[in-house]
């Protein structure tokens, strides 16, 4: 029961990266369905086994965090939206859970991320079939995302499955097999750069800084091969950039004056708006979910979000949560610090332009970092028991009759 409902989860983290593209009748997203098939499996078997995963203290201050949201329904002007925040949080709470209980292995964690890359690949494809057909995502900017699929959300999605997917690269097997899974992984780098190309999200030319640095600093590879890796990159981008739309283009070109005009796709306008109702309501916030209501649109600023709707309180405890995440990403050793503060800086400069507290991906993404520093963490602990039994062990004596 265990592996069946481990391999559900994988398939669920396959489905996470584009759930807003396929709606399952009254259940909403797909992955919202998968996640409730998840979560019976998970219940059955902690009951025929008997035994629930200590959880992490990540987990205790997310817990928290969400209960401090639930109360907020009690000073919310917009009791409706802070009731559906309060059902997305426990749902979203109990997959935490779910994938701490059953990624418990090295191999665990990889069929994972190879997962998220897969989906990934679904939306990769979809972008590049709507360019294909020319149906834009947004029509007087010439932009192109997914279906369904907002198109900086899009550029942040794939953006995270870079790093992830140069990892597996780098740790694919040997033989026929393991050359699928390189060529795959590998592949997925050129084609998701040039679908976040045709975004037109202007974050992205920031956001992917944190996978240059990884790829350039891993020590996962050799220098030689690294050469041939960017040789590979440089090629692709050369036969791909040509087919990039001048719309696009242009208004990549405008970040600069963007930032220097302090407007941002009157983001600016919107933080600033939000800070107000922040500095009216400084401890504990407006409401979870109502800044939307208060301010007429998304703050398209996670941070700036989670202030203002939950306060000086809430942010705190949201906060504390970041700082252990980067602490586990920061420990890890043999370079996969590299790839999960890659990951962790690419997540935060995303969300300064999307409000994405409330979506699936953050949490499952900062649980995953969580994740492979425990698996670490017990492999180090069980290796140092061994070594301690080794020195302690009696000698042993042969009877020969």
């Amino acid at each position: 029961m265990r592996n069946i409902t481990r391999w559900v989860s994988i398939l669920l983290i396959f489905t996470i990266p584009w759930e807003d593209s396929i709606s399952v009748s009254s259940l909403g997203s797909l992955a919202r369905a998968m996640g409730l098939v998840a979560a019976g499996l998970w219940m059955v078997t902690i009951l025929l086994e008997g035994r629930f995963r200590k959880p992490h203290a990540f987990h205790a201050l997310v817990l928290i965090f969400f209960l401090w949201n639930f109360a907020s329904v009690f000073w919310s002007p917009d009791v409706d939206t802070t009731v559906q925040r309060i059902k997305t949080y426990s749902q979203i709470f109990l997959l935490l859970l779910i994938f701490w209980e059953f990624f418990e292995t090295p191999e665990h964690l990889m069929a994972g991320l190879q997962a998220y890359v897969l989906g990934a690949y679904v939306l990769v494809a979809s972008t590049l079939y709507n360019y294909a057909s020319g149906t834009v995502a947004v029509a007087y900017e010439g932009r192109y995302s997914a279906t369904g699929v907002n198109a900086v959300d899009l550029a942040l999605i794939l953006m995270i499955g870079l790093p992830l997917a140069m990892q597996l690269f780098f740790v694919a097997g040997k033989g026929a097999k393991g050359l699928f899974w390189k060529l795959l992984n590998l592949a997925f780098i050129p084609l998701a750069v040039f679908a976040i190309i045709l975004t037109g999200s202007r974050t992205s030319l920031i956001a992917i800084v944190p996978f240059g640095i990884f790829l350039v600093t891993t020590s996962k590879i050799t220098l030689n091969r690294k050469m041939q890796i960017f040789a590979i990159l440089l090629v692709a981008a050369l036969i791909l950039l040509p087919f990039v739309p001048t719309s696009v283009t242009s208004r990549l070109s405008t970040l600069g004056s963007s930032i220097e005009a302090g407007d941002l796709g009157g983001r600016v306008a919107l933080w600033l708006e939000s800070i107000k109702l922040l500095a009216a309501h400084p401890f504990f916030g407006i409401g979870s979910g109502a800044l939307d209501m208060a301010i007429g649109s998304a703050a398209h600023n996670t941070f700036v979000s989670v202030a203002t709707e939950t306060g000086t309180f809430g942010f705190l405890f949201f906060f504390l949560m970041l700082v252990i995440v980067f602490h586990e990403a920061a420990n890890l050793p043999n370079g996969n610090a590299g790839l999960w503060l890659a990951v962790f800086f690419t997540w935060v400069i995303g969300v300064l332009s999307l409000s994405w507290e409330f979506r699936k991906l953050t949490w499952v993404v900062l649980n995953l970092i969580v994740i492979e520093g425990s698996i670490v963490r017990d492999r180090r602990l069980a290796a140092l028991a061994e070594k301690r039994v080794a020195a302690n062990q009696p000698p042993v004596i042969a009877f020969v009759e």
